[in-house]
């Protein structure tokens, strides 16, 4: 499974994206009516995603946005500010009234935390074709129609023999990662988002009965079909 990101990579990764994105805005070469696409992915622990991300990663060319990475840059004031720096004011003024209108409907609570989440989620996909994982981006971006909302998930008892699997871990110990895991997920969207909000999804898969070649192919004809990639 993913692991946290090494402060000084996720630092290197934030800095080349900043310029990459600064540099388009003051070149000009992206079109103001451009629009980019986007993977919000949502997930229960165990259901492969170690496996899954970066074949989706490879076969799309977009950046993944983790929970971690999504974190460092919310958690530090100037690297969050720096990031809703590379839009422009019209497109900062689209995701002010966006934001509003999240809290305004209840899909998300109004705490920092999950409006600086917000507004970073947007900045990125106003800027790139990104696959964002978890954080609520299935929650945030609800009524986007530039992208494809999806869940992975599986029966508990698979998802405990996966990570038996990939962290060479005894029954028990991965039985308690499972559960320790699944009740902070939980504890996350019930602080940041309100219950009666639950999100529909584009697309679900059971990781325990569709097998990775088939969920990557069945998300790249839908995207084709969409018109998001080529």
């Amino acid at each position: 499974m993913t692991n946290a990101i090494p402060e000084s990579i996720a630092e290197q990764i934030i800095a080349e994206k900043i310029q990459e994105w600064n540099d388009k805005r003051k070149s000009a070469q992206e079109s103001q009516s451009e629009t980019h696409h986007f993977l919000a992915i949502a997930r229960d622990f165990g259901c492969r995603e170690e496996t899954i991300i970066p074949r989706l990663e490879g076969a799309l060319g977009w950046r993944v946005y983790g929970k971690d990475l999504i974190n460092h840059i919310a958690e530090r004031e100037e690297l969050n500010r720096n990031f809703l720096e590379t839009l422009d004011e019209k497109k900062q003024n689209q995701m002010d009234s966006w934001g509003n209108n999240l809290i305004h409907s209840g899909a998300i609570l109004q705490k920092d935390y999950v409006l600086r989440i917000t507004r970073l989620i947007k900045a990125i996909v106003m800027n790139e074709n990104a696959i964002l994982l978890g954080r609520g981006a299935n929650f945030i971006l609800k009524e986007r129609k530039e992208g494809l909302r999806i869940q992975l998930t599986a029966p508990r008892d698979d998802r405990i023999k996966n990570i038996m699997e990939v962290r060479s871990l005894p029954l028990k110990e991965a039985e308690q990662l499972v559960k320790e895991k699944d009740k902070e997920r939980d504890e996350f969207i019930n602080t940041y988002f309100k219950a009666a909000t639950a999100p529909d999804f584009d697309l679900a898969f059971n990781t325990s009965v569709v097998n990775v070649d088939m969920i990557c192919e069945i998300v790249k004809i839908i995207l084709k079909e969409k018109g998001f990639i080529f």
